[in-house]
């Protein structure tokens, strides 16, 4: 018996050593290799996801310069701030003390030859690049806060006189109090959808002609119709939203906790806890539902 059962258990360790050997033969090892992970991809940018990215870099940047230009306002002309006529003026004034009137430059000899030169020298080709560059004499390139300040047009011909000029100060104090968002239709902070359904939004002193076409080809790729499909996402935002907590509103839920209340002083004597998750909802035990406070 004890010979029986020894050739017994040597025959198993047999069979034990046999699967064993089975199992670390080259076939089986060939075939795990085969069945390892994947290799790791040449690179790990989703192309498609980066255009995507790359389209709502460009707004973002485009976004900042339009709205820095339109608080940052085009610089109206010196000559214009300073009215710089009236300094003609003063100097056709004291010319005359330095130098000889003249009929050479500005007509017959007269006491207004110096004043005439000055005009044709300087005063007309001043009077055509104020207005020709920087428009008739609107304030602050014509922003609504310089409105009030009158407008100072340049005086031609010119006949002499003082230099009593205050625009710069009132421009610079008018400046500095405009507030952000003053015509929130013109010089506020915009979503990218404003700025597909408005040409442009920089205004002064001019606006331009028209949306560029960077400007849809960008809003297209970024928002409208990504080249990547979007992951589905449900946000469960309408079971915490106050207007939601209404009787009969269907996101306006009780939600059992497994305890079972008892009480003497108020109906009902025994009913099972809810909670309400919507802000400003409670628990009416009455009728079982969420109401608001």
């Amino acid at each position: 018996m004890v010979s029986l059962g020894l050739r017994a258990f040597k025959k198993g360790l047999f069979v034990v050593a046999a699967a064993l050997a089975g199992c670390l033969s080259p076939s089986f090892i060939q075939t795990a290799e085969a069945a390892g992970p994947p290799p790791i991809a040449a690179t790990p940018c989703d192309t498609l996801y980066y255009q995507t990215l790359s389209a709502r870099a460009w707004l973002e940047a485009q976004r900042e310069i339009t709205q820095n230009q339109n608080l940052i306002l085009k610089p109206d002309s010196v000559f214009e701030y300073t009215c710089f006529d009236m300094f003609l003026m003063e100097l056709a004034q004291h010319a005359q003390n330095m130098f000889s009137e003249t009929g050479a430059f500005g007509g017959p000899l007269s006491s207004t030859s110096m004043d005439n030169a000055l005009t044709n020298l300087v005063g007309t080709s001043l009077q055509n690049f104020v207005s020709q560059n920087f428009g008739y004499y609107d304030m602050l390139g014509g922003h609504a806060a310089g409105a009030s300040i009158p407008p100072h047009p340049m005086a031609n011909p010119i006949n002499g006189g003082t230099y009593t000029c205050d625009l710069m100060r009132r421009v610079w104090e008018a400046a500095k109090c405009i507030n952000f968002a003053s015509n929130p239709a013109e010089d506020g902070f915009y979503t990218f959808q404003e700025y597909s359904t408005q040409p442009d939004k920089r205004y002064l002193p001019t606006r331009c002609a028209g949306i560029p076409a960077a400007w849809n080809a960008n809003l297209n790729t970024a928002l409208l119709a990504p080249a990547w499909a979007p992951d589905p996402m449900q946000t469960y935002l309408a079971y915490i939203d106050p207007a939601n907590c209404t009787i009969g509103n269907a996101n306006n839920i009780a939600i059992p906790t497994g305890v079972v209340v008892t009480r003497t002083a108020v109906a009902p004597p025994t009913y099972n806890e809810h909670v309400c998750i919507i802000p400003g909802c409670r628990y009416n035990p009455t009728n079982n539902r969420c109401e608001p406070n």
